[in-house]
């Protein structure tokens, strides 16, 4: 008697990691009436895309936003939040010697803060790329170069890509950008140039969708649909079973051995590689070793006034200063601070190219809040608290060498049919929660078909 395959590959789907990719997974999976497990290693739901409470005060794990970019998947959340899901609008600014600038860039804006020599230094730049047949792209830097020409490129985009990804932008890869570097044009530039600066809504980065009590909102929708009884916290993967044609089983944290008959890893690719019993071969364990994640420190301070700004994120290219970005909760909701104060959440890349992993929490906050005394960005006494919290394996560091060598270990995980890899961390890619959810959504829907 022949055994229906596709009936047994859908008895059960096992997912790896309660994250974003681990919970859109279990959710799709969920709505087509598949029966899934979701094991997560720490104590709650939705990895680095959590909304944390500190009394009062909210704020996210990072400043995450929900662009418009695929219609059906926005359609999903504003089903799953209802009229907890609200379009915001607020933009995007670079701090520059003292000074605020549009992001993304825009022209006239230069043209009221930079030297004259300068804007035509920009402008000829600019025309003269246009102009010429572009170079191959081969990194980010050529990238750079080749949207907004090497003074712009200089002033703003190196500098703060490489304290962000903390590598050399000629070694970094151009998806790093995640679609978000605009070219100039000479028709914009000319534009620029001549129309008020007071439309500024073509140019803003801050038309977007926000939960009202915080991005980790979405998550735990995801998880609700799923079943919290379904999702099993604190079960760290120690050991994944394999015969070298697919996966036998796991064993977790608690000693529980799980036998597997279709498994999605959703965690970093560093934990499924250590994890395999029998172990890779050397060469796809040389080559893990040879890639990286970063790792930030978000320091939280609690202000004692209505707003610090009316900015959606605040980014600062200064080599010199410790962060990379400011943002502000309440801009995206009122709900995220009490009515008469606020917070600021301030990302401090950690590692190379700027703070030492071994420095001490004090020792992070003086370097932070003495950068914004210096620039007299924020008084001191109306700090009510801070807290800092750490988010390893915050997004993977992607060089240009990257895709080869993951390409490499896929192709050996490959070989396991019931193995698939989704998420950032896991298939080692800038993916934004739209990007998770479509994949989620279509890899439930290859497996059930």
């Amino acid at each position: 008697m022949k055994i229906d395959s596709k009936k047994k590959l859908l008895d059960k789907i096992h997912i790896v990691g309660g994250g974003p990719a681990g919970l859109s997974v279990g959710y799709y999976a969920n709505k087509l009436d598949l029966d899934v497990s979701v094991f997560e290693a720490s104590g709650s739901i939705g990895g680095n895309c959590k909304t944390l409470i500190d009394g009062e005060f909210r704020y996210d794990t990072g400043a995450h936003r929900l662009h418009d970019k695929n219609k059906s998947i926005t359609k999903e959340i504003k089903t799953l939040l209802g009229n907890d899901l609200k379009k915001v609008t607020s933009p995007s600014k670079i701090y520059y010697k003292q000074k605020f600038y549009n992001f993304p860039i825009k022209v006239s804006d230069l043209v009221s803060n930079l030297p004259f020599f300068i804007i035509v230094q920009i402008i000829f730049e600019n025309i003269f790329i246009r102009l010429r047949r572009k170079d191959s792209i081969k990194h980010f830097r050529d990238l750079a170069y080749n949207s907004y020409g090497k003074t712009i490129s200089e002033m703003f985009l190196i500098p703060y890509t490489e304290k962000l990804w903390g590598d050399d932008t000629r070694n970094l890869d151009t998806s790093i950008t995640g679609g978000r570097l605009k070219e100039l044009n000479i028709r914009s530039l000319i534009k620029d140039m001549v129309m008020s600066r007071a439309n500024d809504s073509d140019h803003m980065e801050g038309a977007f969708y926000y939960p009202k009590l915080g991005f980790g909102e979405i998550f735990n929708a995801l998880g609700l649909r799923i079943g919290m009884d379904k999702i099993f916290l604190n079960r760290e993967i120690s050991r994944i079973n394999h015969d070298n044609e697919k996966i036998l089983s796991f064993v977790d944290s608690n000693g529980t051995i799980t036998d597997v008959e279709n498994l999605v890893f959703t965690a970093s690719l560093n934990t499924l590689i250590d994890s395999l019993k029998p172990s890779p071969p050397k060469k796809i364990v040389d080559i893990l070793n040879t890639i990286n994640f970063r790792t930030i420190m978000i320091c939280v301070m609690y202000l004692d006034m209505k707003n610090f700004s009316s900015n959606a994120s605040i980014y600062f290219s200064d080599p010199s200063c410790p962060f990379t970005r400011i943002y502000e909760p309440k801009n995206r909701s009122d709900q995220m601070s009490p009515k008469e104060k606020t917070s600021i959440v301030i990302e401090v890349p950690m590692g190379d190219r700027n703070i030492d992993e071994s420095l001490s929490e004090e020792d992070i906050y003086d370097k932070v809040i003495k950068y914004l005394q210096t620039e007299k960005l924020i008084d001191e006494e109306k700090i009510i608290d801070y807290k800092l919290v750490k988010v390893n394996d915050a997004y993977p560091i992607i060089t240009k060498d990257s895709k080869n060598k993951i390409g490499v270990i896929k192709n050996y995980l490959a070989k396991f049919k019931n193995l698939d890899l989704i998420g950032r961390n896991a298939t080692f890619e800038y993916l934004h929660t739209h990007d998770i959810m479509e994949r989620s959504r279509v890899l439930i829907n290859k497996m059930a078909s």
